[in-house]
């Protein structure tokens, strides 16, 4: 069994919002993975995988301090942030991994494909292992390995221009470190999207 807990301490998508996550709550629950909200920040060590889905309030230097050490521990910790720096969401993300000196950024931008998408620009298709994923509205993430879901090479990062942008990554950390650069590729609307189901089990799963 897994048990994640979902952060709700730093203004994010809660879990509990049936209108948005009533699916990835289901889904999971088939495959023995239970999901919990949780507001007390200092509550989220007690789970397997912890996950920041779109925080809109800045991470204090203890809680960096916090997050580090449960990745020692074994922990994962997934950040999901979303396209173009919105609401901050992208930049506070990297100021974590700035302190954790993490060599991964989620950049100003856009991934858009012009051909593999999903009927809609911003509707990039990625590859994740064998599979076909859907990754709407996504910031491209930038680091030196561990690319986890990649572009198609029809992809284009606006307005930066970069190259085979990647969707997330993945470091060891001692735990595992997943960064996305979008939040809403597992919500009710996309994750029947090909293979999106499969990447969010296994993002969920220890």
């Amino acid at each position: 069994m897994s048990v994640v807990g979902w952060d709700a301490s730093h203004g994010e998508f809660t879990i509990e919002d049936y209108y948005y996550f009533s699916k990835l709550r289901k889904f999971a629950e088939k495959e023995d993975i239970e999901i919990y909200e949780i507001k007390n920040f200092s509550k989220l060590g007690e789970y397997d995988v912890i996950v920041f889905n779109y925080p809109e309030k800045d991470f204090r230097s203890q809680e960096v301090a916090r997050i580090k050490r449960w990745l020692k521990a074994g922990k994962k910790i997934i950040f999901a942030a979303y396209y173009s720096n919105m609401d901050g969401v992208a930049e506070r993300i990297n100021k974590v991994l700035a302190k954790m000196n993490v060599p991964v950024r989620i950049n100003n931008d856009v991934i858009m494909d012009p051909e593999n998408n999903y009927d809609d620009i911003l509707f990039p298709k990625g590859k994740y292992k064998d599979h076909t994923v859907v990754m709407p509205c996504s910031a491209s993430v930038t680091a030196k390995d561990g690319i986890v879901i990649s572009s198609f090479e029809t992809a284009k990062c606006h307005p930066t221009g970069l190259e085979n942008p990647a969707f997330g990554v993945k470091l060891d950390m001692g735990g595992e470190l997943i960064v996305l650069g979008t939040c809403v590729f597992w919500d009710n609307f996309a994750i029947e999207f090909e293979d999106n189901k499969v990447l969010a089990l296994d993002l969920l799963k220890i």
